[in-house]
């Protein structure tokens, strides 16, 4: 890639070398974030791009205009941004060997993984392996041959079905058992994978669900919890009256974290390299809402009739049949963390770090909400 030749003499020519942040998934929507916190610390940040970058790195910036102002970022600042075009799921992140050697030869601080496939169904779990367990293994060796720390994004519920009713903690490094969804597998996996391996400074962060700016209620997210906003607005749209029969655990809580507060946590604990080493960090709220506000909260929302029931029903005549499926497996998939279990987070080290909790100070739950739901119903339009 001949624009790589221009990046890597670009970079050799930068002084402190040290300085320079590697991140994976640095378009993402976690990894905008940790982007632009790491340049707003002053670091020279590189990111890995497997396809054309002009538009995106714009669409980056244009992004940072509308978040949390913490986050935001000058121009001046985005000159410390560097993209080199390479793909995780590739040997070599697909670069030619003296390309992938002055890649590995650059002083790097630490490598930043947020790169996720977000396939929830096992069957795509080849394409889930590909990216959250090779992928994650190709930048173990980065890691390792440039002796700096790996900080892997990672999941709360990499504990899986077993504690579903329980309390997950930051100490454990949890082994393959039931899990929800392929997306969990394989983050378990590469949990693994990391812990396990020899010379690895590491360490690894456990976010919840991860929904929009708590200032903005921006995301570029199409997933999770916006699956049901997309399928809700439609229904209030067509306005319907029969009962939408959804299958939740009343008296449970629902672990959900805006992005910029979820990012900034991980931004501060990273800055304390000592006490962070091979350490596990859940990026959880202290007081998550209930389980039975956020359906409230939907149901005046979309003025609809959401009723609790033990099994979800095909009653909604007016969608697709493929529209009916959707909603019905969502929440058994991806989501059955999200409204069907009760996951409790132990998040000592996280505190201990912080000098304080995560705490819901950013929203009562409906504003937060609110916020959150108008913007993406705004931007799919």
């Amino acid at each position: 890639m001949k624009q790589n030749q221009h990046t890597f003499k670009k970079l050799s020519e930068i002084q402190e070398l040290q300085q320079i942040q590697l991140v994976v998934g640095g378009f993402g929507f976690i990894g905008q974030y940790l982007t632009w916190g790491l340049l707003k610390k002053g670091f020279n940040v590189v990111l890995i791009a497997r396809n054309e970058t002009y538009n995106r790195v714009e669409q980056l910036k244009q992004n940072n205009s509308i978040v949390n102002p913490l986050y935001k970022v000058s121009k001046s600042d985005f000159d410390r941004l560097t993209v080199i075009l390479g793909d995780l799921n590739k040997p070599n992140f697909g670069l030619s060997a003296k390309p992938y050697r002055q890649l590995c030869s650059l002083h790097i601080g630490a490598i930043w993984n947020s790169a996720a496939d977000m396939h929830y169904s096992y069957s795509n779990l080849q394409q889930s392996i590909n990216t959250n367990v090779i992928g994650v293994n190709r930048l173990i060796d980065i890691a390792t041959t440039a002796k700096c720390r790996l900080n892997q994004i990672s999941t709360a519920f990499i504990a899986g079905k077993a504690y579903a009713n329980g309390v997950a903690i930051e100490e454990t490094l949890y082994r393959p058992n039931k899990f929800f969804n392929a997306y969990d597998y394989t983050k378990n996996i590469a949990e693994n994978l990391i812990a396990e391996s020899k010379n690895l400074e590491y360490t690894i962060y456990r976010p919840t669900i991860v929904l929009g700016d708590s200032v903005s209620g921006y995301t570029n997210s199409q997933l999770g919890y916006y699956e049901y906003v997309r399928l809700l607005n439609q229904l209030k749209e067509q306005n319907i009256q029969t009962p939408i029969h959804l299958k939740y655990l009343s008296g449970s809580f629902i672990n959900v974290i805006p992005v910029d507060i979820c990012c900034e946590a991980i931004l501060k604990i990273s800055g304390n390299h000592e006490s962070t080493k091979n350490q596990y960090f859940n990026i959880a709220d202290s007081n998550p809402m209930t389980v039975d506000n956020f359906i409230k909260f939907n149901r005046d929302y979309f003025k609809l009739d959401l009723r609790q029931s033990p099994h979800e029903r095909k009653v909604l005549n007016n969608l697709s049949e493929k529209e009916k499926n959707v909603l019905e497996s969502i929440s058994a998939a991806q989501n059955a963390p999200f409204l069907n279990s009760d996951f409790r987070f132990c998040s000592s080290n996280s505190q201990r770090v912080l000098g304080r909790p995560i705490q819901n100070q950013w929203r009562n739950s409906k504003s937060y909400l609110s916020k959150i739901v108008d913007y993406f119903l705004t931007q799919a339009s």
